[in-house]
């Protein structure tokens, strides 16, 4: 019996490119000197069509694509930052180079690409956890090496395979898993309730909109409806960097006109007349020269009103921030133990999850580019309302008669209660 013919590697789509098995395009080609080279594209059909007039182009201008097998990160490294890079966001630039200066360079500057396999960037990945980073610290950085060897693929004629994509999920960042400080029981209202202006109201919008810090000290009054307060709402355009800067939004789906309670309008509304800036062009929360806040001032606002603020009975909300060590003085406060304006925006996803809100409001309420972003952030939120509700619902299962049983007296004396007063009145007219 003959065997069934394998299923092709990969199916032609139009001149040159290819679709694998698995979804990816490729493109096939003859390089300079006549040899049949491969190249997986990272991205759909117009990522494939661009890579393949580019690749033909240079074969035209007799430019031959050959693996460079002896590249090293080092190099490779520095060709990245030193290209693609700079048409980033000057943060993100930062935060690459960051990655690569700290992290990436002191293991890898010296070694070949095609030596760098997955179980060096497992340890790496255990390595950063024993530092005690951040999952999403550590996700950024091994993203930032698979970006690495993505482009060295696709601008230095390396060939071989990016060990990122090697890594068994196990082995992964765990992104979720960070603990995001929310804020507590009434910690927020206490907070807010301790501040002057115009952090009360910088707070409050915070508070009840989740927005991020740069988008909120980056809004103007043109940004902000205010004319009906049941019709209100704030629309993000824009950001400020931490240089002071007007930039654009993290991503296109940060843009997005958010509604705002009839009680918020109320408070900006008064900001606004208390406010010597109130054109549209100018920033609402700007400072005596008409600048945006600076982020860091916003952050030491948040601790002085935290360090002020107090529970009903009168004692510290935050009592870590008035521990005194034997000699009198204040005790250093740990990092992370202290919520910040991040906290904010975590509070407001975190309390809507909680109380069912869709993940798709959630989502476009945070500027999220999609869904999924946000299941994977407040993965454990999502899990802990799903839980609690399917618990809810086996209790009603499993003992509504018991509950209905219980319930019954209460009726009957409720009827009776009824049946006496009906009878009183009665008796009064």
């Amino acid at each position: 019996m003959s065997k069934p013919n394998p299923a092709p590697r990969r199916t032609r789509v139009e001149r040159n490119i290819y679709k694998r098995a698995d979804g990816k395009y490729e493109i096939g080609f003859k390089d300079g000197a006549g040899v049949q080279r491969w190249r997986t594209v990272q991205g759909g059909i117009m990522a494939a069509r661009a890579l393949r007039d580019e690749l033909l182009a240079a074969r035209g201008r007799g430019e031959r694509v050959a693996p460079n097998p002896r590249l090293r990160f080092g190099d490779a490294a520095d060709k990245w930052l030193a290209g693609e890079v700079l048409d980033l966001r000057p943060t993100t630039q930062a935060a690459y180079r960051n990655s690569v200066k700290k992290h990436l360079r002191p293991r890898y500057a010296t070694r070949r690409l095609d030596t760098i396999a997955a179980d060096d960037v497992a340890a790496l990945v255990r390595d950063l956890r024993a530092e005690g980073q951040a999952e999403s610290h550590n996700a950024a950085i091994i993203a930032t090496l698979g970006r690495i060897y993505k482009y060295a693929a696709r601008r230095l004629g390396w060939a071989g395979q990016n060990p990122v994509e090697l890594l068994l999920r196990s082995e992964r960042p765990k992104l979720g898993h960070d603990q995001k400080h929310v804020f507590e029981g009434q910690q927020i209202e206490q907070t807010i309730a301790a501040a002057s202006e115009p952090w009360h109201t910088l707070f409050t919008v915070a508070a009840l909109t989740g927005a991020r810090m740069s988008e909120i000290i980056g809004l103007t009054w043109a940004n902000v409806k205010l004319d009906d307060p049941d019709d209100a709402e704030i629309s993000y355009v824009q950001q400020v960097d931490r240089h002071g800067n007007a930039v654009p939004l993290k991503t296109e789906s940060s843009r997005r006109a958010v509604p705002i309670a009839h009680g918020l309008a109320v408070i900006l509304t008064a900001h606004k007349l208390r406010s010597a800036r109130s054109g549209d062009a100018d920033y609402v929360f700007a400072t005596s020269t008409g600048r945006p806040q600076n982020q860091r001032n916003v952050q030491r606002a948040l601790l002085a009103a935290e360090r002020k603020a107090v529970t009903s009975d009168g004692s510290p909300t935050f009592p870590v921030l008035h521990e005194r060590d034997k000699y009198g003085k204040l005790v250093k406060v740990p990092r992370g133990s202290l919520p910040s304006m991040h906290s904010f925006r975590h509070t407001y996803a975190s309390r809507a999850v909680l109380t069912g809100e869709s993940i798709d409001e959630i989502a476009f309420d945070l500027g999220h580019r999609s869904a999924n972003v946000t299941r994977a952030v407040y993965v454990h939120e999502i899990a802990d309302a799903r839980r609690k509700a399917a618990r809810r619902d086996r209790m009603a299962a499993e003992y509504g008669s018991v509950m209905e049983a219980a319930s019954g007296p209460i009726r009957s004396q409720k009827a009776a209660d009824n049946l006496a007063n009906v009878r009183h009145l009665r008796g009064l007219s």
